[in-house]
């Protein structure tokens, strides 16, 4: 008899996740007795953030994995994974790392077997599958999808992820030194000029240390702060509340690129 255990993620914009848990757990319970299996164990990140594969019960699961040489995960459906379908491909490719199938119940999909294997890396391929990150219109806002919400990764100095929304949000001090970095540059200040000024007024970097020409640079050239969000070769316009414009950001990076060097 193969054993499995589940594994569900829930959506920190839910309210009262215990009536999802209770029937995606009864629902694992009768996939898995329909088909000859030992549930073990049900893992459940209910209201969880962050990078997906540091998710406290994900983490533990693997574990489980690992140590009892158990058969599959059994999902209710691959949106269970989490709110992006680039979380979904990150934990899959952990589950080949890993040499453990996987059941996505709703997607009829078993990658234990040859042909779940095959119709998973189809579906991957599909360009429809792009839709999942389309901005969607909200009271004249553009923002990313659920699916698509921040999860992870490095957060622009200027911003903080706000933990009701799992959104990008403005951070009042910061961005007014990201103001003031562009209109010094586009006054003919050197980096290693705004650089020094900062660290001599005891201003900080996001990680607290010395600001360096190289860190000043990098705010210069990104996009992010006129409100643009760029992934995976996808860009997103009106995206979050942006700190300079895109006529700002133009003036500084067309001057940038006609005195390299300075």
């Amino acid at each position: 008899m193969k054993r499995a255990v589940g594994y569900l993620w829930i959506s920190p914009s839910v309210t009262e996740p215990q009536p999802i848990l209770d029937e995606t757990r009864q629902r694992i319970a009768d996939y898995c007795a329909e088909n000859g299996m030992e549930l073990v164990e049900l893992f459940a990140d209910v209201g969880a953030t962050g990078v997906a594969l540091k998710r406290a019960e994900l983490v533990k699961m693997f574990t489980m994995l690992q140590d009892q040489k158990l058969d599959c995960v059994v999902v209710d459906s691959l949106a269970r994974l989490g709110r992006r379908f680039h979380d979904a491909v990150t934990i899959l490719n952990e589950f080949a790392f890993r040499d453990a199938g996987l059941v996505a119940i709703e997607e009829r999909i078993d990658t234990s077997s040859p042909d779940g294997r095959q119709l998973l890396q189809t579906l991957i391929r599909i360009p429809q599958l792009a839709q999942w990150t389309q901005p969607q219109q909200t009271g004249g806002k553009r923002v990313r999808a659920k699916e698509v919400l921040y999860n992870g990764g490095a957060c622009p100095y200027g911003y903080r992820i706000d933990e009701t929304t799992n959104q990008y949000a403005v951070v009042t001090e910061e961005a007014s030194i990201v103001k003031r970095i562009f209109r010094e540059r586009l006054s003919g200040r050197s980096l290693r000029q705004i650089a020094n000024d900062l660290t001599k007024q005891s201003v900080k970097t996001k990680r607290g240390g010395r600001w360096q020409a190289n860190t000043i640079k990098t705010i210069l050239e990104n996009i992010f702060y006129t409100g643009v969000y760029q992934c995976h070769g996808t860009v997103y316009h009106d995206d979050h509340d942006e700190i300079i414009s895109q006529h700002l950001f133009e003036q500084v990076n067309t001057t940038e690129r006609s005195s390299i060097g300075a």
